[in-house]
């Protein structure tokens, strides 16, 4: 009565230790894969904030400021099969007055037809995606620069003050020779992120020529491409038409810092979350263990009736992958239900952010690597204690026994 009570104390608590290495299996999943997708979620998310106005294609100059247009043959280029628009952009830091206000900001002068490949018509905060209002000359600018301004579209025709130096000012002796003054009207405020909200402010590409005195010059050249083109083989392309004075970047490239930091933070946070599985799979090593100092009776049996070292081995690893599997199964479950959930629902919200609820992405990939990582870790805790514990001399002797 005693023994038979003690085997099923004993049974219970190694079914207890297996449902531990299970759950911590589970939660360790299931972490990983939420916070795989919550990083794709804000990379997505900072993907579209930062490269809204990003052209497929930038290529500039690798020294100046400048470039002639007409010496890279740019009216041949326009016209490449691949093109689905182009267009020269002047950039400059300049100076704004609006009545008291007065800041910096960084001046583009773009072509207007360009304007609906810029990406920002969906993040107008007031007035119009245009160059001109009420048949004048006018700007489009970053929310943060109208905040301090304190401008307003619908105040009126009230016209903004820029201000830029003169190439040939530092000649003169006279402080207000030094600067070319032009007005504009402002046609809409955008509010797209931060950093351009604060910094950005758009102009017709002729009004930039005439405040910043050039003439068929560009800063840089921004290109889209066709559906079907290969940015690959336009970069190359480019490459050897414009040659090796200028640079030819993609989208990415652009913002290869941002790309990149978020990369890292992901996969540094996946490998931390990996140790921590890690340290979970201590109760399954515990719980082979426990299973295997209580069935050497059965060992024995086995063995006497043929099953060779390998084989009893076999059978317990596969008890802890069983557990492995019960464990990620579950987590994944968990965890793909609750990204899903978030994602076409959302009920985890984002506090003051941009955006209602936290961004999330599910991928593939990144599902596959869990499960790589999982089963792995897995394996290998069920063979510590399996090559540990049934040592061919130590089932020689339960055999004989």
């Amino acid at each position: 009565m005693i023994n038979s009570l003690r085997t099923k104390d004993s049974r219970n608590v190694i079914n207890i230790i297996s449902g531990i290495a299970a759950a911590g299996v589970a939660i360790g999943s299931l972490a990983m894969i939420v916070v795989l997708s919550a990083f794709n979620g804000l990379e997505s998310l900072v993907s579209t904030l930062y490269t809204s106005v990003d052209p497929d294609v930038r290529i500039s100059p690798i020294k100046g400021k400048v470039f002639n247009l007409d010496s890279t043959d740019f009216e041949t280029v326009a016209k490449w099969e691949e093109l689905e628009a182009i267009a020269p952009v002047l950039e400059e830091t300049v100076f704004l007055q609006y009545e008291d206000q007065q800041n910096i900001v960084t001046l583009r002068g773009i072509s207007e037809q360009y304007l609906p490949y810029l990406g920002i018509d969906s993040h107008i905060y007031e007035g119009d995606l245009s160059f001109n209002y009420r048949d004048m000359p006018s700007a489009l600018l970053g929310y943060g620069i109208a905040d301090n301004l304190n401008l307003f579209v619908d105040d009126g025709a009230v016209p903004i003050k820029v201000f830029a130096a003169k190439r040939d000012g530092m000649k003169s002796m006279n402080p207000q020779s030094k600067f070319e003054m032009k007005r504009i009207i402002a046609s809409g405020i955008i509010a797209l992120n931060p950093e351009f909200d604060y910094s950005y402010f758009y102009t017709d590409f002729e009004f930039a020529e005439e405040l910043l005195q050039y003439n068929r010059q560009a800063s840089y050249l921004e290109v889209t491409l066709k559906d079907d083109a290969s940015l690959d083989q336009f970069k190359e392309k480019a490459q050897a038409h414009f040659g090796e004075n200028f640079e030819v970047k993609s989208r990415i490239e652009l913002n290869d810092l941002i790309f990149k930091t978020n990369a890292t933070e992901k996969w540094v946070t996946f490998f931390i979350l990996c140790f921590i599985l890690i340290v979970a799979t201590f109760n399954l090593i515990g719980s082979i263990t426990m299973l295997i100092i209580e069935k050497k009776k059965d060992i024995s049996l086995l063995r006497s009736i043929g099953f060779s070292i390998n084989d009893v081995r076999r059978l317990f690893l596969f008890e802890g992958i069983f557990i492995t599997l019960l464990g990620m199964t579950i987590g994944l479950g968990i965890g793909v239900l609750i990204i899903l959930l978030q994602e076409h629902i959302g009920f985890f919200p984002l506090q003051g952010g941009i955006v209602e609820f936290y961004p999330v992405e599910l991928e593939w990939m990144d599902l596959l690597a869990v499960i790589a990582v999982t089963i792995g870790i897995g394996s290998v805790a069920s063979l510590l204690p399996v090559s540990v514990m049934l040592r061919a001399s130590k089932l020689q002797v339960v055999s004989s026994n």
